[in-house]
């Protein structure tokens, strides 16, 4: 099957790990306020005193009772795990401890400070991040959350108080809850509070009542809680029982581009889409155009926020943004396209053919477009420099443009004294378009702006000044300067699509690469091998492979050919990445201060390994590159799985096999076990009130001939079970094949009856290397088969030659012979030439066996003249000096 036996994976193993994978997660409270100090800490302990009551485990994970009073008695009773303190900065900080939580299993833990965010060197950069990984472990979790800390709401508490929201939690995690409880107050009462010194500190209390808590701002955040809260009660009423107002038929659609707005507008769509009840999709246009780092950053961040938030994330490539996005819309089916104002000039809209919410306008057929109101869709400071979009070009380039021109001036000035002014414009035209395939737009307009004032200067009549005498040459000038810039802008244009377009070729070629060298692989070792080789080199990292072992569990060390050797703290993170399906890591949520970057290989829900990439200094993956190393993962887990699942089947087609094999086994061997048993038992009755002594000689003998018969039944049993599983041994010494004749003879003797039995072999025969007994044992076989299936009287020959560089053992007879075209299949489990005839059919199986184990070679052949010829082939090798055999 091309897998060996070590990479298949046990059948019950596999399912026993399946259905670990399959434990039930914890549930999740939150209780919910617009504001701190409302009373969600005390609410949630209360609960808490109440499940400890009913006989629940309760701990507290983490608890901030800000030094109040009834807080800290509502927490008595409730053992607290103590916290973890970490080090940053030569400081001193405390977190919830995970892993003690993890490892107490408590049924019910207390999280509070939900939106929290973890110091660094903790696991996760979030305290949410903790919370999952403890629903992740089936244990059930009570926790707490203001409104202006959601996601999709800070920007409207941003505006509302004026202050920045610096702790954010995704809105999904709210959607995951299993239950919010509203934790309200009405404002006057929350002021009330803070002045009695019941939220912060008196000496902070004045500031807080000119800020955060005035009146107008606390009712905004209630009116907002209380909004939230309602929706999310509509959208389980609706999960529970759909209303006809439903509007889970529509699609919501939103573009983001690389503007730091873009993330307003996802917050914007997010809002719309949480109150329609409605999914929602995050389309990214590629336009063809290089993006700077921190474009690159921005969309990435835009990006990742549309995942928090739970958007759907499509990437469509399209030179016109608009174009792109009625491709994601009718891709999509979205009813509703979500698109910010434009603040392009009414120059701009003649020139360009309006905004692209114009344009989407005049477009949208089967879709509306919401205009977000206050978001503005273009950046204004890219739409000013949308000519330098793109990688900014450094000093070394504008050094070498300048040198180049400098260099082409001084040659221009010698061709002067051959040509004319309008011909060394063109030559400095034609520089422009070369030197555009080498350097960035910036050195290009500052060269076509002074090669432009060079040859007005030093060329254009009246020379060394910048005047210039004759209409014509004005319009030349005029005419030299723009396509000196737009082919320069262009050109650097067409050279960036061009490189975009070769990265895209070698990307699909490293994944087709990949790919054809997978699917040539047969064995688990093979995999490993061709995806460290293959996707090291392409993004220019170490990397290492973990696989799962036979128990279904993530292997304690790398594969062999891992270039990346992490220590212990770094394999601790590869199996948590393995444990929770989850990438960890650098650049990711999950201890992002460490070495490497691990990624779990996941197909069909199983995990069949970790791969990890030691980055060494680099930047993080942009968006082509993150793409393209999870197509290469992905195809590395289908391989894995391919080949796991073949040797599942394999291990079950041999399951069938063997229980068809010993099925039939004790139906051939049932008969033949019977029949001696039957004639030992009936001898012995008979000799026990025999007083002849003739007869006692014949029962004897009978009792003898059947003794021998289930010998070599048991003989031949025991000798197809270790052929079956390969435990046979072998003795080779170096052997007389005509000694090897006449011990077959011998033991066949007393069953010759009235069949002729004869043997002959050539002289000066030479010793050969062989097991003797199980090669008599072969020979045995085939006399006693001639003489069961040959008929009476018939005569058997055994002789032994050696032609050339092999022995060969003949056993022959005058009987019926094999049917036609059973002269190879006789040599199969269970096959007889005659089906009535007694027997278990495993003795010439056994002898193919036993031949081949010696490396030699049987087969079975009628003579013309009728009868059988069997024939033995067995390599003869020189017989080494007796100094040699002696050592």
């Amino acid at each position: 099957m091309g897998s060996s036996e070590k990479d298949r994976l046990d059948p019950d193993k596999l399912l026993s790990r399946i259905e670990n994978g399959r434990k039930s997660k914890g549930r999740l409270k939150i209780f919910f306020g617009m504001a701190a100090g409302v009373g969600k800490t005390f609410e949630m302990l209360r609960d808490a005193q109440k499940a400890k009551t009913d006989g629940r485990d309760v701990v507290i994970g983490y608890l901030e009772t800000h030094n109040r009073k009834e807080t800290e008695a509502q927490a008595e009773g409730i053992p607290a795990i103590p916290r973890r303190k970490i080090r940053y900065k030569d400081l001193e900080f405390e977190e919830m401890d995970l892993d003690a939580v993890l490892e107490r299993r408590p049924d019910l833990v207390l999280v509070d400070e939900l939106a929290h965010t973890n110091i660094p060197g903790s696991r996760h950069p979030k305290r949410y991040q903790d919370v999952l990984e403890i629903l992740e472990n089936g244990i059930h979790v009570y926790s707490t959350l203001n409104v202006q800390h959601l996601e999709s709401r800070a920007g409207i508490v941003e505006e509302i108080s004026k202050a920045p929201v610096l702790e954010r939690v995704p809105d999904s995690i709210l959607e995951l809850a299993d239950e919010v409880e509203l934790v309200d107050l009405v404002p006057d009462d929350l002021v009330k509070r803070l002045k009695e010194g019941k939220i912060y500190p008196e000496d902070k209390v004045p500031q807080a009542l000119h800020s955060f808590f005035k009146i107008s701002n606390l009712t905004a955040l209630r009116e907002l809680s209380l909004s939230y809260t309602s929706k999310l009660v509509d959208r389980e009423l609706d999960r529970l029982e759909p209303t006809k107002d439903s509007k889970l038929a529509e699609k919501i659609l939103v573009a983001v581009t690389a503007s730091k707005n873009g993330a307003d507008l996802i917050r914007y769509a997010k809002r719309i889409a949480f109150g329609w009840k409605t999914p929602w999709v995050v389309v990214y246009v590629d336009e063809g155009k290089q993006l700077s780092e921190d474009e690159r950053k921005i969309l990435g961040e835009n990006l990742q926020l549309a995942r928090e938030l739970g958007g759907e994330i499509v990437n469509i490539v399209e030179r016109d943004s608009v174009r792109g996005i009625l491709r994601a819309a009718d891709r999509t089916k979205a009813t509703h396209v979500v698109v910010g104002k434009s603040r392009r000039t009414r120059w701009s809209w003649f020139l360009r053919g309006g905004s692209i919410v114009d344009k989407l306008s005049r477009e949208s057929g089967d879709f509306q477009i919401i205009l977000a109101p206050g978001i503005i869709q273009e950046d204004p400071k890219k739409g000013r420099n949308r000519f330098w979009n793109g990688p900014r070009s450094g000093p070394t380039q504008y050094f070498f443009s300048f040198l180049s021109l400098l260099a082409l001036t001084s040659f221009n000035l010698f061709l002067d004294i051959f040509t004319g002014y309008w011909s060394i414009g063109l030559v400095y035209l034609f520089f422009i378009m070369f030197l555009s395939l080498f350097v960035g737009r910036g050195p290009v307009l500052v060269t076509s702006s002074l090669s432009a004032i060079f040859w007005n200067f030093l060329f254009i009549p009246p020379r060394f000044t910048f005047y210039i005498e004759k209409l014509e040459d004005w319009m030349m000038f005029g005419t030299y300067f723009l396509l000196a810039v737009v082919l320069g802008a262009l050109t650097t244009k067409l050279r960036d699509r061009e490189s975009a377009l070769r990265k895209g070729e070698e990307a699909l070629s490293s994944l087709y690469g990949l790919s054809v060298a997978l699917s040539n692989a047969g064995t688990l070792d093979e995999i490993a091998s061709i995806a460290i080789d293959k996707i090291g080199p392409v993004f220019g990292s170490k990397v290492l492979l973990v696989l799962v072992d036979e128990e279904g569990f993530l292997g304690r060390s790398p594969h062999a050919k891992s270039e990346f050797l992490p220590d212990q703290r770094e394999m601790a993170l590869a199996g948590w990445t393995f444990q929770n399906r989850k990438p960890s890591g650098k650049f990711t949520d999950t201890v992002p201060l460490s070495q490497g970057i691990y990624l779990p290989l996941i197909a069909s829900g199983s995990c069949f390994g970790v791969f990890g990439l030691d980055r060494d200094g680099k930047e993080a993956f942009n968006l082509e590159e993150d793409a393209l190393l999870h197509s290469m993962l992905n195809q590395v887990s289908l391989s894995l799985e391919r080949v796991q699942l073949l040797g599942v089947r394999e291990s079950a087609r041999m399951a069938e096999e063997s229980e068809r094999f010993y099925s039939a086994l004790f139906n051939s061997v049932s008969h033949d076990f019977r029949t001696p048993l039957t004639v030992i038992r009936g001898s012995l009755d008979l000799l026990e009130f025999s007083k002849d002594e003739e007869k006692k000689v014949t029962l004897f003998s009978e009792i003898r001939t059947a003794y021998r018969k289930l010998d070599r039944l048991v003989s031949d049993l025991l000798d197809m079970s270790r052929l079956e599983s390969g435990r046979l041994k072998l003795d080779l010494q170096w052997e007389d094949p005509t000694d090897l004749i006449e011990d077959a003879v011998r033991e066949t003797e007393e069953e010759k009856g009235d069949h002729i039995l004869s043997m002959q072999s050539d002289e000066n025969m030479p010793l050969v290397r062989m097991d003797r007994r199980l090669m008599t044992q072969v020979l045995i076989h085939l006399i006693q088969n001639s003489f069961q299936h040959a008929g009476s009287k018939a005569e058997v020959r055994v002789r032994a030659t050696v032609p050339k560089d092999h022995l060969l053992l003949v056993v022959e007879d005058n009987g019926v012979g094999i049917p036609k075209g059973q002269e190879s299949k006789i040599f199969e489990k269970f096959t007889k030439g005659d089906a009535t005839a007694s027997g278990t059919g495993l003795g010439l199986s056994i002898c193919k066996g036993l031949v081949e184990s010696q490396g030699g070679k049987i087969w079975a052949e009628n003579l013309p003249e009728g009868g059988v010829r069997f024939s033995i082939r067995l390599p003869v090798l020189t017989f080494p000096p007796l100094e040699q055999e002696i050592v």
